[in-house]
């Protein structure tokens, strides 16, 4: 068992261009945060609580090639929030579980966009919301060898505005990801959204340790076959060996009679002739 404790102040003011030849973005920060946590778990579980509180604003934009894919991310806020967030997750052998809460105050306008298409597959996400609200996500992911499903889900209550959504289709390294997400909000807001991801690596993996065990297994049953084979074709050489030493015992037990009987007559036939003889 472990215990883990964390705090932070972080006071931002920061602004900065970069391009590296295919992207470039811009960003600036001037926002002040603060967080204090503990999480405590083992090799299996954990459980964590965080609180934070962030002021201030904050706005970035990229663009460019990635690969063989063109994209454009837009991110600004102007808020003042409070959160209090509860993570949990528990694992074991190709497969784990997990879920978060996060309870929050938030005033302020917030706007995001992202734009992605290429050889990956296609990513368009965007979201705008003003105003102030008080709400709850939560979020729950299960985990197997072969892949994995997230969906989440928020209510929020307050004076605000805000609208957004945005789905994804994607296949990078093997993994292939499916996902919609989507909030309407006036007054009271819900948000729902929902990602799977399949992990054809995996499969793949686990479909080729499968023909190996069955090739084993085909191996071995040839085996055990052929053995069987041996084995009764050796006993049907014992049986038949057996069987003729008992046949030949018998024809010669036979044989043995019948000299005896032949001897006996002979015998017989001497002794009347002697008689007559006489």
């Amino acid at each position: 068992m472990t215990i883990e404790t964390n705090t932070s102040l972080e006071t931002n003011q920061t602004a900065e261009v970069h391009s590296d030849g295919t992207s470039g973005g811009a960003s600036f920060d001037n926002t002040t945060t603060a967080s204090a946590g503990v999480k405590v778990g083992d090799e299996n579980a954990s459980i964590g609580i965080e609180a934070s509180a962030k002021t201030g604003t904050e706005a970035s934009v990229e663009g460019g090639l990635d690969g063989n894919n063109v994209y454009v991310e837009a991110d600004y806020s102007d808020t003042t929030e409070v959160h209090i967030k509860v993570e949990a997750e528990a694992g074991a052998e190709g497969f784990g579980v997990g879920g978060s809460v996060d309870a929050y105050a938030k005033t302020g306008n917030e706007a995001s966009l992202e734009v992605r298409a290429g050889d990956e597959g296609v990513v368009a996400n965007g979201s705008l919301s003003a105003g102030s609200s008080v709400g709850v996500d939560g979020e729950g992911t299960v985990d197997l060898r072969e892949g994995s499903v997230t969906a989440g889900a928020g209510v929020s209550v307050g004076e605000q505005v805000s609208i957004g959504g945005g789905g994804e289709a994607t296949l990078k390294d093997g993994v292939a990801t499916i996902g919609v997400s989507g909030d309407v909000a006036v007054l009271v807001g819900v948000e729902v959204d929902l990602s799977v991801s399949i992990d054809t690596n995996q499969i793949a993996e686990d479909a080729k340790l499968a023909a190996e065990a069955s090739e084993k297994a085909a191996a071995e049953t040839k085996k055990l076959a052929e053995e069987t084979r041996k084995a009764a074709e050796a006993t049907q050489r014992e049986l038949d060996r057996q069987a003729r030493a008992a046949q030949d015992e018998i024809d010669r037990k036979a044989r043995e009679t019948k000299d005896a009987l032949d001897k006996v007559g002979k015998d017989a036939g001497n002794g009347i002739k002697k008689l007559k003889f006489w």
